[in-house]
């Protein structure tokens, strides 16, 4: 966790799927704080959008954090994301739903709650 889900009704060029895994990462580390280890992207191809969109971006994330901070990585995403693959966006859809740390595990442990990690022993080891 955070997992988000790039679907697509085209195929994306494997470089762009590279350039926008480490987009992903990096913009959302850097806003939230969350270890990179944390974040998962899926990209799936072929899927029957809405009618006008081309992209559909489904940001799942930790649930705990502000508003504004949301507000911050959806808009960030958006932006950036629209302008990696170089369209339009009103071709993009991006969502987010937030899910209790509580319900998530990463390599057999419990998520931290969202700027708690620093307490979160089993990361300081390494294990994240």
């Amino acid at each position: 966790m955070p997992l988000y889900t790039v679907s697509s009704r085209a195929p994306i060029p494997d470089t762009t799927k590279r350039l926008m895994a480490k987009l992903i990462m990096d913009v959302h580390c850097g806003i939230t704080g969350a270890p990179q280890t944390f974040v998962n992207v899926i990209f799936s191809e072929a899927v029957p959008l809405k009618r006008g969109i081309a992209y559909d971006v489904l940001m799942g994330v930790r649930k705990g954090r502000t508003g504004q901070m949301n507000n911050e990585l959806h808009n960030t995403l958006f932006k950036e994301i629209v302008k990696l693959l170089d369209t339009s966006p009103q071709m993009v859809e991006m969502s987010m739903i937030e899910v209790p740390a509580s319900w998530i595990m990463e390599g057999l442990h419990i998520l931290p709650e969202p700027g708690e990690e620093d307490k979160c022993e089993w990361l300081k080891e390494g294990h994240g």
